[in-house]
């Protein structure tokens, strides 16, 4: 299947790599197509997953979009600025702790893709949802993460 949906994929042909991910199991498919993005080294595999979002604007795409601008292609000018807009996106789709912790990733990282005032309010609503969440306290009080993982708070 790999084969066949990486031929499809070059060549283009997103609809008939389309058909084949219907045929799969999504997990199978999610797994596939990582694969495939750190095989091929490629931002058409990005651009498969795109393709994708625009179709079904479901969860699965945008979370394999963030994955592989975060991971495989992480490497490419930009691509942790595409993944935090997927994470943006679920974040859209489904409101939870772990969309909000996926948006505070990006303050903690050297680049702070997010403003420090966006990292707290969200580091906030996050407490809201689970007061002893690690990565909000993290956020509001610059504790080392060391810190915070062995004093059980």
């Amino acid at each position: 299947m790999t084969e066949k949906i990486k031929e499809y994929i070059l060549e283009g042909n997103y609809q008939s790599a389309e058909n084949i991910c219907e045929k799969l199991d999504p997990s199978d498919v999610y797994k596939e197509i990582l694969m495939l993005a750190y095989d091929m080294d490629s931002i058409c595999v990005y651009s498969f997953i795109q393709y994708m979002i625009l179709k079904t604007n479901s969860i699965k795409w945008n979370e394999l979009a963030m994955e592989v601008m975060m991971h495989p292609l992480c490497y490419i000018e930009g691509a942790y600025s595409a993944a935090l807009f997927h994470a943006r996106e679920l974040l859209k789709l489904e409101y939870n702790a772990n969309n909000l912790e996926r948006i505070l990733f990006f303050y903690d990282i050297p680049e702070k893709l997010i403003k420090k005032s966006e990292a707290e309010a969200i580091a906030k609503e996050l407490l809201n949802i689970e007061p002893d969440n690690k990565a909000a306290q993290h956020i509001l009080t610059g504790r080392p993460w060391s810190e915070l993982l062995t004093d059980g708070n």
